[in-house]
């Protein structure tokens, strides 16, 4: 591979595993366009500390032997063109203007160093495939899944954090089967006309499993203390339930650079980065289960189903 083609991945300010499923579909480009990925969380995410820090940092380990520092080179070609060595650690403010970001164009530019801070889906990426890469011929799933196991490596820390519950767990570790499941607060969808609590239908599917497959417990991921104590008075009979002893807080959405008054007012420092290896914990912890019943229209879930070779039989996820 050419030294000198970089694929440039930036944070979308979104939560972690929408940020990470942004940088997967990126590095799908990445090796469909003969470039080297790097990825750099800057003052755009929401876990960043200052404009030297890269926050993906934190949680995973580098995609690819470069930094950002090493691919700002004198002569270096930039794309979109409003990217140069003396800006490229910030945030394009005006991105979602969508100038010069089209995906074909960013696909086919000749620059050294293409800048990707908007999301495209991975099957728009998968129209590049060819004969002659992996991904040809596969479906979005399989390709996540090859990504995900290839490129995504939590940091020590953060495995030995799920290693410890596990190893501290032995409901969890030796009474099979477990089914995880994520419900998360407010989970309301609008469909056309019609409105409803996606979280109503967890409880049937949850029976379901339990009476197929006879499932010793279950292993609940959730942002809500309301879904936490509903689970409790459900599940909680002779440590059915299972759950880590996480904040479980609703992630707030990043206040955008134009209505701050200073960089870091959208951010919670330590604590958040705290609070996302918790979650980062416990969806590998979920992929651990035999089972898994979660919210389609949620990242953490999607997740859950792209760290594993699920059966079909044994994953669910609701819309």
């Amino acid at each position: 591979m050419q030294t000198n083609r970089f694929l440039l991945i930036k944070s979308l300010g979104k939560s972690i595993w929408a940020d990470v499923d942004h940088v997967m579909c990126q590095i799908l480009a990445a090796e469909l366009t003969n470039r080297i990925p790097v990825v750099y969380w800057g003052m755009e995410s929401l876990y960043s500390e200052s404009i030297g820090t890269n926050a993906f940092e934190f949680f995973f380990e580098p995609v690819s032997g470069f930094t950002v520092h090493d691919i700002v080179r004198p002569g270096y070609s930039f794309y979109p063109p409003a990217w140069n060595p003396e800006n490229i650690l910030a945030e394009d403010t005006d991105r979602y203007r969508m100038e010069y970001r089209d995906l074909k164009s960013l696909m086919r530019s000749d620059a050294n160093i293409v800048v990707s801070d908007i999301y495209y889906p991975l099957s728009s990426i998968m129209q590049w495939s060819h004969r002659g890469h992996w991904s040809y011929g596969k479906t979005p799933y399989q390709v996540y899944r090859v990504l995900y196991d290839k490129y995504l490596k939590p940091k020590p820390e953060i495995i030995r954090e799920i290693k410890r519950y596990i190893n501290m767990t032995p409901d969890f570790r030796d009474e099979k089967p477990i089914l995880g499941v994520h419900c998360q607060s407010n989970a309301i969808v609008h469909e056309v006309a019609q409105i409803y609590d996606l979280n109503e239908l967890y409880r049937p599917y949850i029976w379901q499993f339990i009476v197929r497959y006879n499932v010793r417990h279950v292993f609940l991921i959730t942002d809500s203390k309301k879904i936490l104590k509903q689970f409790k008075k459900l599940y909680g009979v002779n440590g059915m339930l299972l759950y880590t002893d996480s904040k479980k807080q609703p992630l707030k959405e990043r206040i955008p650079v134009y209505l701050q008054e200073y960089p870091n007012k959208r951010h919670k420092g330590v604590e958040l980065v705290k609070d996302t290896i918790e979650v980062i914990k416990d969806t590998y912890l979920a992929a651990q289960c035999d089972f898994f019943i979660g919210n389609g229209y949620s990242s953490l879930s999607n997740t859950v189903m792209r760290l594993k070779d699920w059966p079909e039989t044994n994953i669910k996820l609701l819309y």
